[in-house]
């Protein structure tokens, strides 16, 4: 009964991915969705309840934002099922701890996020909205059909899921590759199990590309989909080398799965289960804040959700892919990624934004160099390399780039690589400034 189930709300999500014929009647649909499922989860959630009672559910659009931080110390009477966070943290960790993630607790999936932004955040998911996920999840990333291929998917990620074993059947089997535990001793299963979808984080396929091992590894239809970090071009560029396939991508986060590419390469949001409106931090609206209502997760409520990360807005012209779905160009990273400096007139700051640094290496280091810039003070970052090259290029370029921005050159230190372990997400942009 199950795997029905999940077969209707495959075959269902894709329809809709290509199923309207305007833009405006797809924001019709999403706004009739929103106010009944709030009405809904007004009943069984306190939290909401006082959202809908303060400000009214035709005004949802005009809510005061939510974030994670929020959502963790309203935990107890923002989820509908009436789970204490202490006893859901507490399973959680216990499954983090034995590295056995089968079970939940009262029929609920309960999974910690990897706490990149500084605070863990707790997901809970019903069977219901397990199924769901699956069925949309197939419907976006698997080529062709689920009866035109036999699909066996390797996961390599931190934590395993129920959610992700939902899915299992003769056709389409999932294993489970744990980030920690050293990558060698993952080759003997990965060969034995010959997968034809490989996921993981873009460092972790990185790796595997540079192994020289891979070419008798993936089956076709080979499909890789990086996961869970940031794809930039420079570990897009070595999967492809590595591979010989262009990596997908998958944004997924604890606030549930957002988006993906689509045939042509671009991503799109997942707008048959999200809203997604922009806080733009730009003048020039190139770049902005995610805030979602999601309106089909009601175990764990999503409304008017701010994320921390930032968003490149994508061709606005309609997608060749035939979907009315909204697409955007990349996730740039976190607004922490967002290099912050003086600027060169004294008055205030100048953002420098992450795809602007990459950039600077791009144009002035031998292909293959990895790197990493941190910026440790309003005057000062710090930069590493892999293998070491010179960096009078790459200071000239961010001389350069500074310059033309507007505001004054940092310092630029060179410190000694430390590679990040393989189940810590990469950030090679980051800003990390002191009180």
């Amino acid at each position: 009964m199950e795997r029905i189930v999940i077969l209707r709300h495959y075959l269902e999500a894709r329809r809709r991915f290509t199923g309207w014929s305007d833009r405006c009647a797809l924001e019709r649909w999403q706004e009739n969705r929103v106010r009944r499922h709030l009405r809904r989860i007004a009943g069984g959630s306190p939290y909401f309840a006082r959202r809908v009672r303060d400000f009214g559910v035709a005004a949802w659009r005009d809510w005061p934002v939510t974030h994670k931080a929020e959502m963790m110390a309203h935990f107890d009477d923002w989820n509908t099922a009436g789970i204490q966070l202490q006893e859901a943290f507490a399973f959680a960790e216990r499954a983090e701890r034995s590295r056995d993630f089968s079970g939940t607790f009262r029929g609920l999936t309960v999974g910690l996020s990897s706490g990149t932004s500084g605070s863990r955040g707790l997901f809970l998911a019903s069977a219901s909205e397990r199924r769901r996920w699956a069925g949309v999840l197939l419907a976006r990333v698997l080529r062709g059909t689920l009866w035109s291929h036999r699909h066996r998917v390797a996961l390599f990620l931190r934590a395993d899921s129920p959610l992700y074993h939902t899915i299992g059947s003769r056709r389409l089997r999932f294993a489970f590759f744990d980030l920690l535990m050293p990558l060698e001793e993952h080759w003997p299963r990965l060969r034995t199990f010959s997968p034809t979808v490989l996921a993981g984080p873009p460092s972790v396929l990185t790796e595997l590309a540079a192994s020289g091992r891979v070419l008798d590894l993936l089956r076709p239809p080979a499909i890789l989909l990086g996961v869970a970090d940031v794809l930039d071009p420079v570990d897009g560029e070595r999967i492809r080398s590595g591979f010989g396939v262009d990596p997908g991508q998958i944004y997924q986060a604890t606030e549930g799965f957002l988006a993906a590419t689509c045939p042509q390469g671009r991503f799109h949001w997942n707008e048959d289960v999200i809203v997604v409106q922009k806080e733009w931090v730009d003048a020039g609206r190139t770049r902005y804040v995610p805030v979602l209502t999601d309106f089909r997760r009601s175990v764990q409520p999503i409304v008017r959700y701010r994320l921390d990360d930032v968003i490149v807005r994508g061709d606005p012209s309609p997608c060749p892919c035939g979907s009315r779905f909204e697409a955007f160009e990349g996730i740039e990273g976190r607004c922490d990624d967002l290099l912050r400096i003086p600027g060169t007139d004294g008055r205030g700051e100048v953002t420098i934004y992450p795809d602007f640094v990459r950039r600077a290496f791009l144009l002035s280091v031998p292909l293959g160099t990895d790197f990493a810039v941190t910026q440790i003070s309003a005057e000062e970052w710090e930069i590493s390399v892999r293998p070491a090259v010179d960096l009078d290029g790459v200071r000239q370029q961010i001389g350069e780039l500074c310059r033309l921005q507007g505001a004054r050159s940092p310092k630029l230190t060179e410190v000694p690589w430390e590679p990040p372990p393989l189940h810590a997400k990469r950030r090679r942009i980051r800003r990390r400034i002191a009180p």
